[in-house]
């Protein structure tokens, strides 16, 4: 299933190369990626770091931990959402498709892998 939910996601959200789900530590779970697309265990080791560094720095300033993260610029995007306390779900895309849509593709596996990863 967890498969299934990634590759979803990746046929979906146009100009997505990977998704992952991984972690908290950055260690992949499951992954889908798109030819020639960046390799998960790269993305998953990289970016979990930096959403947990993230999460950190809201705590420092009072706020909280954030549910999820965007960074990018024009040919690279990466979109970050919490599963839950131990889960993060990373995409990658090229930047031709809409980051909001991934930013809802997501959501809407995060969703689906609640139970899964319960």
């Amino acid at each position: 299933m967890l498969d299934e939910v990634l590759r979803h996601v990746l046929t979906t959200v146009e100009g997505a190369q990977c998704v992952v789900l991984a972690g908290v530590d950055g260690v992949v779970v499951a992954a889908a990626v798109a030819e020639g697309g960046p390799a998960p265990d790269v993305v998953a080791a990289s970016l979990a770091d930096l959403f947990r560094r993230v999460g950190q720095a809201h705590l420092d300033a009072g706020l909280l931990a954030p549910q999820e993260f965007t960074s990018g610029r024009g040919r690279a995007q990466a979109a970050l959402l919490a599963v839950n306390a131990q889960y993060v779900l990373v995409a990658i895309q090229d930047g031709k498709g809409s980051l909001g849509r991934t930013r809802f593709e997501l959501k809407k596996a995060a969703a689906a892998l609640q139970t899964e990863l319960a």
